[in-house]
């Protein structure tokens, strides 16, 4: 294997930080390329069944790097829908209760950074510089591991958090699965102090199975062996699954608080929570708008509250967690709403999310990744706008755009009129603009990877690194 491939990424001191990140992206590009086992056991054309390195190659990382550090204690969260709300809600609160707490975020959707969270800020370049450096010694010596091969992105990038939490001496690890559960390299980190199920739909169908209970039996597997558990799967199916396995394992399984008295706007949600053993937290709050918010922050509340913290500590870090693209509002008049829905649960989200706005026309731009089910969400979209603008997902995403021809047909198909197909997203956006009225309200969705690369028009790359978060204050209503 050619040794410059693997060969730390160049950093001079005198490097900008947002070219310290490129470089470490291209780095971890270039070892993703790198021929490789599929990371977890699939079938071949032939029906013959190949087994991957499932978890192994991710632990072979791990102990290499010596992470995660001795003492460190993990909290996992699976799920289909809301990981991302539900685990930067759990990592607030712990860090409102003081604890030194780290992150881990994917996908990210205009910088690498996103995915590093270290104590309240996304990681500075320098450090995430100087451990990229030690994750190329690691990969190098697993590329001459014919067993194992060199890493892939994700569980590289998880390298690069364990490592920079080792450095700032994180008491607490928040990881976010990728896929999955199973076979997801966050699966490799533990045991766990406690494992977070949020909803359960049908999503990656590909990988995880053709049905709720199949899906949620490969996200039950990030179980810890009699450790905690605290879900909250409506699914029957998904929920006997949880049961299940929770019960194989010896594990503690909890639900969350009930939500009572949601009140939504544009601004976010305003509810309280009540435990299954009386206890009542009131006036909660989380700005990111939607029913299903309410119920992410239910999850953590709970999470948070076996894990020892107090209802102010819990109140704090669901008031405070914010995600770019979860119905997150970039201009007005015309109002434009990012949104990352891929499949046909979110977009219901999303939906339900603006039934009570007052708008004239709602607009949309769209584009899926090609593994998505653009039919459930053609289906739910179809009836609710009157002008789309269907469009690619950037180059940049993971997999291949689905093209825009195909989603417009399926949207047609499901009554929605006003379909236009736009290669370029850009060339959508703009001529969305021009299209909407001052009252009209643009939505733009389908795809976290096309929501995140057009936020780029009211929040630069420059300023998320250089401010240490996704919403500078500047930037955004």
């Amino acid at each position: 294997m050619p040794q410059n491939i693997l060969a730390p990424p160049v950093l001079e001191d005198s490097l900008a930080p947002i070219e310290t990140l490129r470089r470490v992206e291209v780095f971890l590009n270039a070892l993703a390329a790198l021929p490789k086992k599929s990371w977890r056991t699939r079938f071949d054309p032939r029906g013959i069944r190949v087994e991957g390195p499932g978890l192994t190659r991710a632990a072979r990382l791990y102990e290499i790097l010596e992470v995660p550090a001795a003492g460190q204690s993990v909290v996992h969260v699976v799920g289909t829908s809301g990981k991302g709300s539900t685990a930067l809600m759990i990592a607030q609160a712990l860090l409102a209760s003081g604890r030194r707490t780290a992150a881990f975020f994917s996908p990210h959707l205009t910088s690498i950074i996103e995915r590093f969270w270290i104590r309240g800020r996304f990681a500075e370049a320098g450090l995430i510089g100087r451990c990229a450096k030690e994750l190329a010694d690691a990969a190098a010596q697993m590329a001459g591991e014919p067993e194992f091969g060199p890493p892939s992105f994700f569980e590289s990038t998880l390298a690069l958090l364990l490592l920079m939490a080792r450095e700032e001496e994180c008491e607490y690890l928040v990881l976010e699965a990728g896929l999955g559960g199973a076979f997801d390299a966050t699966n490799a980190v533990g045991p766990a102090v406690l494992d977070v199920v949020t909803s359960i739909g049908l999503d990656h169908t590909d990988l995880l199975g053709d049905s709720v209970a199949q899906i949620a039996r490969d996200k039950a597997g990030i179980i810890t062996e009699r450790g905690r558990v605290i879900s909250q799967i409506v699914s029957p199916d998904a929920r006997a699954e949880i049961e299940r396995v929770a019960l194989e394992r010896g594990a503690g399984l909890f639900p969350p608080p009930r939500v009572e008295n949601l009140d939504l706007s544009s601004d976010g949600a305003f509810f309280d929570l009540a435990f299954d053993d009386g206890v009542k937290w009131e006036g909660f709050t989380t700005p990111m708008p939607g029913a299903h918010q309410a119920e992410n922050a239910s999850l953590a509340a709970g999470a948070g509250r076996l894990l020892g913290l107090d209802d102010r500590e819990v109140r704090w870090g669901v008031a405070s967690a914010r995600l770019p693209c979860r119905m997150e509002l970039a201009q007005t008049a015309p109002r434009v709403l990012l949104d990352g829905a891929h499949n046909r649960d979110k977009a219901q989200a999303l939906i339900a999310g603006v039934s009570g706005w007052t708008f004239e026309r709602l607009i949309f731009v769209l584009g899926a990744v090609n593994d998505k089910d653009f039919a459930g969400m053609a289906g739910v979209l179809a009836s609710a706008g009157n002008k789309f603008f269907v469009t690619l997902p950037p180059a940049s995403a993971p997999r291949p755009g689905l093209a825009p021809e195909v989603f417009a047909r399926a949207l047609e198909e499901a009554g929605a009129c006003g379909v236009e197909t736009r290669v370029d997203a850009w060339r959508a956006l703009h001529e969305a603009l021009d299209e909407a009225g001052e009252n009209d309200l643009l939505i733009i969705t389908g795809s976290m990877f096309l929501a995140g690369e057009l936020r780029r028009r009211w929040v630069s790359e420059e300023r998320i690194v250089e401010s240490g978060s996704a919403f500078p204050p500047e930037a955004l209503p």
